[in-house]
């Protein structure tokens, strides 16, 4: 196992967590698919359902690979050229844990300042 990463107060470039709802998070080259709408009553052919379906699951992978890049940024262990999404998992539990340790180690430091 490698050794923990330093303990890290502020994560520079951290992008802050976004409501996917209200960004366009599109990778540049991407192309958009648009959704169906009718209106209230109007039922959608199937190429219209297949349509809205597939702008679904785009959006969805997207949302995934921004999540994937937001812990590159924040994991200190990681490096933008680390794409395996296996890894990044990995190497995000393993700070996070280490986080958790400092923090104990931490809290008994105050608490026995405090006796």
């Amino acid at each position: 196992m490698h050794p923990p990463p330093p303990l890290v107060a502020a994560a520079p470039g951290v992008i802050p967590p976004t409501d996917s709802r209200d960004s366009d998070t599109r990778r540049p080259g991407s192309s958009r698919t648009s959704r169906v709408v009718k209106k209230k009553g109007e039922l959608l052919t199937e190429n219209e359902k297949k349509a809205n379906h597939i702008a679904s699951e785009q959006k969805r992978r997207q949302n995934i690979r921004v999540g994937y890049d937001q812990l590159i940024q924040i994991v200190p262990t990681l490096t933008p050229s680390q794409r395996s999404e296996a890894l990044i998992l990995q190497k995000t539990v393993e700070y996070i844990r280490y986080l958790l340790m400092e923090r104990e180690i931490l809290e008994g430091q105050v608490k026995e300042a405090g006796q």
